[in-house]
Parts: C-alpha cells; structure tokens; sequence
C-alpha cells in the first residue's frame, strides 16, 4: 500500500512538472509571438511613415511638373504668338514695300495674298483675294480674275476643274485699281475634298501705259482639305504672259 502511494504521488509530481514546464514553454511562446507583433507594428508604423514621405514628395513632384508643364505650355503658346506677329509683321512690311518702295518689287499686277476659311455651315467656305499693282508711275489697272478648283482623274490622266465664277452667282471677278484690292465674298463647293489644286488666274487689259498682263497662282488644295491647314500652300511659282 505504501509502495502504490510513493507511486502515485511520484506520478502526480511528474505530472505538475509536465505542467509547468508545458505553461512556461506556452508562455515563452506567447512572449515570443508578443514580441513579433509589436516588432510588426513598429514595422507597419515605419512603413506608413515612409509612405506618407513618400506621398509628400510624390505630391511635389506632380506639382513641380504641372507648374514646369503650365510655364512650357505658356512657353509654346507665347511662341506660336511671336511668330504669329512676326508673320503679320512681315507681311504688313512685303505689302507696304510694294506700295510705298515699287522699285524693290515686279513691275505690273501681282496675286498679293489667297486667303480660304472653312466656316461652320458644311461645305461653305469664305475667300479673300488681294490684288496688287506694284511699279512707278502707277496708273489705274483694269481686268477680270477668276478662281479655278481642279482635280486629276488618275487612271485617265485628265484634269477637270471648275471656276469660282460658275458656282456663285454674287462672284465678281472685274477689278479696278491703282495700289490695290480685296475680293472678298462666300461660296459652296460640293466634295471638296475631290479637288488637288486651285488656281487663281488675272487677267488685266492693255493700254498706252501698261501692257497685257495674264497672272496665275496654285495652291495646294488636297494638302489644305486632307490636314485641315489655317492655309493656302502656293505649289509654284507666279507667271506672267502677255
């Protein structure tokens, strides 16, 4: 009896040692995971700081780029406004030397400027047409202008064209002048986009003083249709004939 009595509080001791050292090995695991968590949260802290830094910065650059955007977009603009004036400059200055300096320019009636605007209404477009006559001794310059759209038919190799004159009633090529003048006026042009050039032909008659005079000018049309230009091309050159 004795000896089943030493046994069983042998076992029960085994037993509560079993146990402690199960509770310190669970705590010591416990205490180790604590541990790791509060490490994760340092971590996850530092991480969120990094990453508001990260933000901040992120947010001055996109804002040092708008702002570098912004002054190159004023940059390209006030560009495009400089060489707008300067092309509005040099062309007040070509027009004012064959007026007041004839002698810097050809002699006779010269096409000085074709100018075509797409408008709102479809197919409807206005023109302005300025004629010039640049010599001494200038004397009054008479004659008729016409504007011809041309196309190519490319597998018959003919060119059909149709005037200004034939497609707007108010169409009035007469011209009379001594320095110059504008034409200026409306038209519709059905399929535009079927014509390649337009050419701009005057006419001015001869007198005692001023000879024959015929004057033509091309301009790229399908270029202007097909890329929506602000303008005109001229694709040669003026000739004159008697």
């Amino acid at each position: 009896m004795k000896r089943y009595r030493k046994s069983f509080f042998k076992w029960i001791s085994i037993s509560l040692l079993c146990l402690y050292f199960g509770f310190m090995v669970g705590k010591f695991k416990q205490d180790i995971l604590q541990n790791s968590i509060q490490l994760l949260e340092l971590d996850v802290a530092s991480l969120k700081t990094e990453n508001t830094e990260l933000i901040e910065k992120l947010n001055l650059l996109q804002a040092d780029f708008i702002a570098e955007k912004q002054s190159n977009d004023a940059l390209v603009i006030e560009n495009k406004d400089l060489n707008t004036e300067l092309e509005s400059s040099n062309n007040k200055l070509y027009f004012y030397e064959r007026v007041v300096a004839p002698e810097l320019s050809i002699t006779g009636l010269n096409v000085y400027s074709f100018n075509v605007t797409k408008l709102a209404e479809q197919n409807l477009w206005s023109y302005e047409l300025v004629l010039m006559q640049s010599q001494k001794g200038r004397r009054f310059l008479k004659g008729n202008v016409d504007i011809l759209f041309t196309s190519v038919d490319d597998a018959k190799q003919n060119a059909t064209s149709i005037k200004l004159s034939a497609i707007d009633d108010s169409f009035n090529g007469t011209f009379k002048f001594k320095y110059f003048q504008t034409l200026k006026g409306q038209f519709t042009l059905p399929n535009a986009e079927d014509f390649a050039q337009v050419f701009v032909v005057a006419e001015a008659v001869g007198n005692r003083w001023n000879r024959a005079q015929r004057v033509e000018k091309i301009y790229d049309w399908q270029n202007f249709i097909e890329n929506d230009a602000t303008e005109l091309k001229e694709v040669e050159t003026q000739s004159e004939g008697e």
